[in-house]
C-alpha cells in the first residue's frame, strides 16, 4: 500500500457563498452542541471501540435527533464523535494520573502569593510514571497528555478546593462557539447529499510572455436552509482559484477527501465561512534504519531559536562498538535576534495596554460600586471609559494575533532549515528535544530574562514539531524526540556536568542560563556555545539509539546519564573553525569584536576560543601576511 499523507488547504468561500455557509454552520453548531451535551455522560462507551466512522458509534447512542436529512445528520455525529473519542482518550489519561492527585502537588497560600501549582512535583510525578509505565513495555505517548491533565486537575482543585475523582467532575461538556462540520459522513463530491464540488484543471498561455500557466479552480454547491429556515439546495458557486501548490499535487495524482466547512470570527464579530480541502497526498517511503548512519541532533537555543549539528557512524562500528563518531558538520545556528526584538517589544506593549485596560475597570467598579451603595450617579464619563476598554481590548487581542502569526512563520522557518540540512548531508533521522512540556518558572530577571521566559513559554516550539513531523513524513524523514534533560549542562567531549558562563572571557561566576558552556575536567576543558554543545548532545542521544537498533533490532531511548550514550570529540574531526583565515590579510581588532578584511559588517566568526586567543591568532596571521609581502 503506497504511503500518504493529508494535506488541508483552507479555502475562503465567495462573497456570494457567506450568508447560506453560515446558515448552515449554525443549525449544524446547534445541533452538535446538543449531541455532546446528550451523550456526555455515556462518554466511556467511546473509549472501547474505535473502528469504523464515529457516527456509526453516535447514532447507537443517541435519542434525540435533529430532523435535518439522513446525510446532514451523519455529517453532524461524525464531528460530534470525532470530539467525544478524543475526550474518551482523555478519561483514560485521567484514570492513569489518579494517583497522584494529592496536595503535594499544591504550593500553600502565604503572605505575599495565593496558593498555586508546584510545576517542579508536576513534572517529577509525571516522569516518574512514565519510567515506570516504560519499564513494563505499556506506551508513553500519553506523556503530554498526563501533564496537561495534572495541570487541570490542579486547576480545578484551586476552584473547589478538592480533587475530582472522575473526569468528568472538572471537563464541562465541550460544546462548541463557532461552527464546525465535516463532510465526511456524506457519499462524495458527485453523488453527495449534503454538498457537492467540481474541481477543474486548466492549462493556459500568457499573452505577453507565451509561458504556459497552470490553473485549478474548486466550484462548491450547498444543502442549506434559507431564510425561512428550509433546507433547500444553493446555486452553484463561482470557480474558486485554487493555490498553485494544489494544482502540483492534483496533478500528481493527489485525491481529495472529504473537505471540512468552518467558520472565523474576528476580534470585531465578523463571520468568515472557510472550506478545508483535504487531499491525500503522496508521501516517500522512510528508508530501513538499518541503512541509517547519521544522525541531525538540533536544539532550542538560548541565544538563537535553533542549533543544529550532524554526526556520523563509521563503518566499522560493528568491528569496533567503542568506536568514534564523527561530525560531518560545523554548528549552524538559526539566529532570529531582529523577529525577537519585536517579539519582546510588542509583548511590553501588551503589558502596557493590559495595564490600562485594569486602570479603567477599575474607575468602572469603583464608581458603580458608589452608585449601588451610596446612591451617587453615574459620572458622566463612565460611558467613554467603557468605550475605552473595549478599544483596548481589541487592541490586545489584535497584537496576540501578531504576535501568534509570528511564531508561526518562525516554526515554518525553522523546520524548513532542518529539513534543507537533513537533505543535504543525506541524513533520514532528526533528533530534537521535546519541550513541549516546558514551562519556565519565575519572572526572569531584566527585560532580556522576562523575554527569555515568554519565548520559551510561547506555542512555537509545539508549532515547531507539528510542521516539522508532517514534513518529514512527506520527505520520508525520521523525526525522533529525545529526552531533553541534561543536554544543556552536560559537556559533549567528556559526560561531565558543566558549568555555563555569560562569556567565555568570563568565568568567575557561573549562571543556569550562560550562553556559553565551559567544562572543569582538566583532561578535557571543553569550551563553546551552550547551544552548540546541546545539539551535539542531542545528536550522540540519537546515534545511541541507532547503534543500539543495528545491533539488535530495538527500539531504545536514552539519557544523558546512560552509559551508552558516547561523548563527541570536535577538535579532531575538523569541525573546528579554521583560524588563522588562510590568504585573507587580517583587520586591526576594533573594540570588543576580531574581525576580517572585506566582512566587518556581513558576517561574524563564532569560535568558542576566548577574545585574547583570538588576538594572538589574527597578529600572528597579519605578521605572516607582512613577511611575505617583504
Amino acid at each position: 500500500m503506497a504511503k500518504t499523507q493529508t494535506l488541508s488547504f483552507p479555502i475562503r468561500l465567495p462573497n456570494g457563498m457567506q450568508a447560506e455557509a453560515l446558515r448552515l454552520l449554525d443549525a449544524s453548531r446547534d445541533a452538535l452542541n446538543t449531541m455532546i451535551t446528550d451523550l456526555w455522560p455515556k462518554l466511556d462507551e467511546f473509549a472501547t471501540e474505535r473502528s469504523g466512522p464515529a457516527w456509526k458509534q453516535v447514532e447507537r447512542h443517541l435519542i434525540t435527533r435533529s430532523g435535518h436529512a439522513s446525510r446532514q445528520e451523519r455529517n453532524e455525529m461524525e464531528s460530534a464523535g470525532r470530539l467525544l473519542r478524543a475526550q474518551a482518550t482523555r478519561t483514560q489519561v485521567f484514570q492513569t494520573i489518579l494517583p497522584l492527585l494529592t496536595e503535594g502537588l499544591i504550593k500553600p497560600a502565604t503572605d505575599k502569593r495565593p496558593a498555586r501549582k508546584d510545576y517542579v512535583q508536576i513534572k517529577e510525578q509525571v516522569r516518574a510514571l512514565r519510567s515506570q509505565r516504560s519499564a513494563v513495555g505499556e506506551e508513553v505517548d500519553a506523556f503530554m497528555a498526563m501533564t496537561n491533565l495534572l495541570e487541570q486537575a490542579c486547576n480545578a482543585y484551586l476552584q473547589t478546593e478538592a480533587f475530582a475523582s472522575v473526569y468528568e467532575e472538572m471537563q464541562e461538556p465541550p460544546v462548541l462557539s463557532v461552527g464546525h462540520l465535516t463532510f465526511a459522513g456524506d457519499d462524495g463530491m458527485k453523488l453527495g447529499q449534503t454538498y457537492r464540488a467540481r474541481i477543474e484543471l486548466a492549462a493556459f498561455c500568457a499573452l505577453s510572455s507565451r509561458e504556459e500557466h497552470h490553473q485549478a479552480t474548486l466550484a462548491l454547491r450547498l444543502r442549506r436552509p434559507d431564510e425561512q429556515d428550509t433546507w433547500t439546495w444553493g446555486a452553484w458557486s463561482e470557480p474558486i482559484t485554487l493555490p498553485e501548490t494544489v494544482y502540483g499535487y492534483l496533478d500528481q495524482g493527489a485525491l481529495p477527501q472529504a473537505p471540512t466547512l468552518r467558520e472565523i470570527v474576528s476580534d470585531d464579530g465578523r463571520r468568515t465561512a472557510v472550506l478545508d480541502l483535504i487531499l491525500e497526498v503522496p508521501a516517500r517511503l522512510v528508508p530501513e534504519l538499518s541503512q541509517e548512519r547519521r544522525v541531525l541532533g538540533w536544539d532550542w537555543g538560548v541565544r538563537s531559536l535553533i542549533t543544529v549539528s550532524i554526526l556520523e557512524l563509521p563503518e566499522d562500528f560493528r568491528e569496533q562498538p567503542k568506536a568514534p563518531f564523527t561530525q560531518l558538520s560545523r554548528p549552524v545556528f538559526l539566529d532570529t535576534g531582529g523577529l525577537d526584538g519585536r517579539q519582546a517589544r510588542l509583548r511590553r506593549e501588551i503589558d502596557r495596554l493590559k495595564a490600562c485596560k485594569e486602570r479603567y475597570e477599575k474607575l468602572i467598579t469603583r464608581a458603580a460600586t458608589a452608585h449601588r451603595e451610596q446612591g451617587i450617579p453615574l459620572p458622566v464619563h463612565c460611558a467613554g471609559w467603557k468605550r475605552r476598554v473595549q478599544g483596548y481590548q481589541e487592541r490586545i487581542a489584535s497584537c496576540w494575533k501578531t504576535y501568534e502569526r509570528r511564531n508561526r512563520e518562525l516554526a515554518h522557518l525553522a523546520s524548513n532549515l532542518l529539513i534543507l540540512l537533513a537533505l543535504l548531508y543525506d541524513c533520514h533521522l532528526v533528533c530534537g528535544e521535546n519541550l513541549t512540556t516546558l514551562k519556565t518558572e519565575g519572572r526572569g530577571r531584566g527585560v532580556r530574562g522576562r523575554f527569555r521566559n515568554w519565548r520559551n513559554n510561547a506555542q512555537v516550539r509545539g508549532e515547531l514539531w507539528r510542521v516539522l513531523k508532517y514534513q518529514c513524513h512527506l520527505l520520508g524523514i525520521r523525526a525522533r524526540q529525545v529526552e531533553p534533560r541534561g543536554t544543556t549542562h552536560t559537556c559533549p567531549g567528556c559526560h561531565e556536568r558543566a558549568k555555563t558562563y555569560a562569556s567565555p572571557a568570563d568565568r568567575k561566576k557561573a549562571i543556569d542560563w550562560g550562553a556559553f558552556l565551559c567544562c572543569q575536567n582538566p583532561d578535557c576543558t571543553w569550551s563553546g556555545a551552550r547551544d552548540y554543545a546541546a545539539s551535539l548532545n542531542i545528536a550522540a542521544l540519537g546515534i545511541a539509539f541507532l547503534r543500539t537498533y543495528l545491533k539488535t533490532s530495538r527500539y531504545t531511548s536514552y539519557r544523558m546519564t546512560s552509559k551508552d550514550v558516547n561523548p563527541c570529540s570536535y577538535t579532531g574531526q575538523g569541525a573546528l573553525l579554521l583560524l588563522p583565515v588562510q590568504g585573507v590579510t587580517a583587520r586591526p581588532i576594533s573594540g570588543k569584536h576580531v574581525y576580517y578584511a572585506g566582512w566587518s559588517f556581513s558576517m561574524k566568526l563564532c569560535t568558542s576560543q576566548t577574545t585574547q586567543t583570538l588576538t594572538l591568532l589574527s597578529a600572528s596571521q597579519l605578521r605572516k601576511n607582512v613577511l611575505l609581502r617583504a
